[in-house]
């Protein structure tokens, strides 16, 4: 068994760095090599991968380390700076394009409003991995529309956990609606006590006690236990281990030991995040390119429209210049990587069928593949287009 999973490890990670290699003499982003590598193992392309219970395990521990360090990075000092664009900015990008896809896909297909609503919150989220690293990579993460980038995927980021708590109510599995709403409130409150709790009086204590040990390996692995424990917590309260660890990296960036944990965790949460992005690429079918195409197509340019809609709506909301807001909107106009988590819970409670899901992997896949290219030349773009409305003007 332990060599089963070498061998399944040293392959992944073997064709992971041979593609990687080539996407980066192409110029193509890491994390797209990532999405390729799974893509070229499905079950569906290669039949290596028969049983992918390893890789979504790993897959999930990456999820976790990737709420847990963007806990970490939740710096309230930073937030204070940017709370206007967060939370005004932020909460008017996800409403805008819940809304407007519920409303346009419940006009064009007919579908339960449940449904309906869903395909909202899988559209509102944007890659944040793959636009704040093009951002950096392109000395723009300092700019006007790049802060208002930041600031919304930011909230998308903490968004993810109420989406995928409200994804079983509206699906009807929490029983009564409101009933539901109530214990979901209940719960998070009791959790928000707890964090408290060990905000203010353990977790510091503990970690303090800890380094007294002087040794970075012992500070790990209480990281490691703190992370676990707090998971597991609020998944026997009835929450997301998604959730626990993004709490434990919020009380953890509340301590003295912050910037050690990152340090520490950093490599790891590259490591797990490629698993991640591997997985989902190996949960596509390329046969749906054949038997979709024009429905892949379509859901492309509409996801593409309705997120740039949204995203230039938001920035406007709050007065920016429409430079910014064409910028920021056409930024984020990619379907984000806890999408596919937030897919995977629809698929679970029947909120999207099989097929369906297919295509929306391939249309997000697309769409994140473009994203790289369009955040680099998005500041050309409302030029661009101020110049073609004179010229017809």
């Amino acid at each position: 068994m332990q060599h089963h999973i070498l061998i399944n490890i040293c392959a992944i990670f073997g064709i992971a760095t041979a593609v990687i290699i080539i996407c980066r003499v192409l110029k193509i982003r890491y994390i797209i090599g990532y999405l390729i590598t799974g893509v070229l193992l499905s079950p569906n392309t290669s039949g290596y991968f028969a049983d992918m219970e390893e890789v979504e395990v790993y897959a999930e521990i990456g999820i976790i380390l990737l709420l847990f360090t963007i806990g970490l990075e939740f710096s309230f000092t930073n937030l204070r700076k940017i709370q206007k664009y967060v939370l005004g900015g932020g909460s008017a990008q996800v409403f805008f394009t819940i809304i407007i896809t519920s409303v346009l896909i419940w006009l064009v297909m007919r579908p339960s409003w449940e449904e309906s609503v869903f395909w909202g919150f899988l559209y509102a989220l944007s890659s944040t991995a793959i636009v704040i690293k093009t951002l950096q990579d392109s000395n723009k993460i300092a700019t006007p529309h790049g802060k208002f980038i930041l600031a919304v995927l930011l909230f998308q980021d903490i968004m993810i956990v109420p989406l995928m708590l409200f994804t079983p109510i509206i699906a009807g599995e929490g029983g009564d609606l409101w009933e539901a709403l109530a214990w979901l409130l209940g719960k998070l409150m009791l959790m928000g006590g707890i964090a408290y709790l060990l905000t203010r009086f353990i977790i510091p204590y503990f970690l303090k006690t800890v380094m007294k040990v002087q040794s970075q390996e012992v500070f790990l692995i209480a990281t490691v236990f703190i992370v676990t424990s707090i998971a597991l917590l609020t998944e026997q309260l009835g929450l997301s281990l998604a959730l626990g660890a993004f709490i434990a990296g919020l009380i953890i960036a509340e301590t003295d030991y912050n910037h050690m944990a990152i340090t520490c965790f950093l490599p790891f949460r590259y490591v797990f995040m490629s698993f991640f992005f591997i997985s989902m690429g190996m949960l596509l079918n390329y046969e749906v390119f054949m038997t979709d195409f024009g429905w892949i197509v379509f859901w492309i340019l509409f996801a593409f429209v309705v997120k740039a809609a949204a995203g230039i709506l938001a920035v406007k909301v709050l007065g920016l210049q429409w430079q910014t807001a064409f910028a920021v909107g056409f930024s984020i106009a990619q379907i984000g990587e806890f999408s596919f988590v937030l897919a995977q819970s629809g698929l679970k409670y029947e909120l999207i069928s099989a097929n369906n899901y297919q295509i929306f992997l391939a249309v997000s896949i697309i769409l994140m593949s473009l994203t790289p290219f369009i955040v680099t030349n998005a500041e050309r773009i409302y030029p661009m287009f101020k110049k073609i409305n004179t010229r017809n003007g």
